[in-house]
């Protein structure tokens, strides 16, 4: 059982990682600012996005929103063509959500008024309120959970409840007596410059000196991996509406357990247990292994039952890369 470090520990390495900070800190457009909805959006693209590939996107599209009142308002298109090849789309679906409900009542102050918004998790909210408000509660990342648990050489299953929660424990600790705007903010750099997963720079590390798994040459292994699950295999079977082959029918996708939500083509889903020899298209999304059949249906008229988009324009309604493979077909010689 691992128990939280002293007071006096903690102050230390809050002090010196706080002065590495702020000699060494990367000049990141988000950090100009303590606008929560600048830090908001900039956290959301930062999810499964290296920092040089969000800084053009997260420009472009406070240029297209500027305001929370600007995403509220928009329509949700709009934001999925301004989010295109971030991926992961029920980010911004979520962030649509959850703008409209801002616009409304504004941008709550503590984290566990903020999680209750759509696409806020323990990670979002405690950022936003941290970064923008000052709240002096941690943040637990994948960079925090490498620096934390080299520094403290924490032998840990990080990904079960129970351990995360120390985790989480240890952050707010070091955060305890602020700024936490800084100290959140240093513990992501150092994870993200210094303390990087393959050959961390040691030697230039603030907590070089007092870093315990050096010390224990224990380093390198940890944060403890977790087991990759084998992906899931899915034959998916379309059924693609087609008018005057120029528009297509969609639906809002509450068959399969991928891409919730998104409008797709209707289908039907099963689950196997090896891949199929024969499909006509192979994706996968997150944890699925997807073959999927596509068949397409010629319509007299346009059923009310499905969405219809013109064949130019799905690009734009939605910005999948699975969708426009799948119509790619429509052209193709049976």
């Amino acid at each position: 059982m691992h128990k939280l470090p002293t007071k006096k520990k903690i102050a230390r390495k809050r002090d010196s990682i706080l002065d590495w900070y702020r000699e060494n800190r990367r000049p990141l457009p988000w950090r100009s600012s303590r606008n929560p909805y600048k830090i908001w959006i900039s956290e959301v693209m930062l999810q499964q996005t290296t920092v040089q590939a969000v800084i053009p996107y997260y420009e472009r599209f406070l240029k297209r929103f500027p305001s929370i009142d600007d995403l509220a308002t928009a329509d949700i298109s709009e934001v999925y063509e301004a989010w295109a090849g971030l991926g992961y789309y029920s980010r911004a679906r979520n962030l649509h959500k959850a703008a409209q409900e801002i616009s409304k009542i504004g941008f709550a102050q503590s984290w566990e008024d903020l999680i209750k918004l759509p696409g806020f998790g323990d990670y979002t909210s405690r950022a936003v309120s941290s970064l923008a408000f000052g709240e002096s509660v941690g943040v637990v990342d994948g960079n925090v959970i490498r620096v934390l648990s080299r520094a403290f050489n924490l032998s840990l299953e990080w990904w079960k409840t129970k351990e995360k929660r120390f985790l989480q424990s240890l952050s707010d600790s070091i955060n305890s007596e602020g700024p936490s705007e800084e100290i959140n903010q240093a513990l992501m750099e150092l994870g993200a410059t210094i303390c990087t997963p393959q050959s961390p720079a040691c030697l230039i590390c603030p907590w070089s000196s007092t870093c315990e798994s050096r010390k224990q040459d224990t380093h390198l292994n940890l944060p403890l991996k977790k087991k990759k699950a084998p992906p899931e295999i899915w034959h998916w079977k379309l059924e693609v509406p087609r008018f005057n082959k120029k528009s297509f029918g969609f639906q809002e996708n509450n068959y399969a357990p991928f891409l919730k939500n998104h409008l797709l083509p209707p289908g039907e889903v099963r689950r196997l247990k090896k891949a199929p020899r024969q499909f006509d298209l192979r994706h996968k999304v997150t944890k699925y292994d997807l073959f999927i059949d596509v068949e397409f249906k010629n319509c007299r008229k346009q059923a009310k039952s499905y969405r219809w988009i013109d064949k130019k324009a799905v690009s734009k309604e939605i910005p999948l890369s699975v969708v426009k493979k799948i119509l790619s077909l429509a052209d193709s010689p049976t």
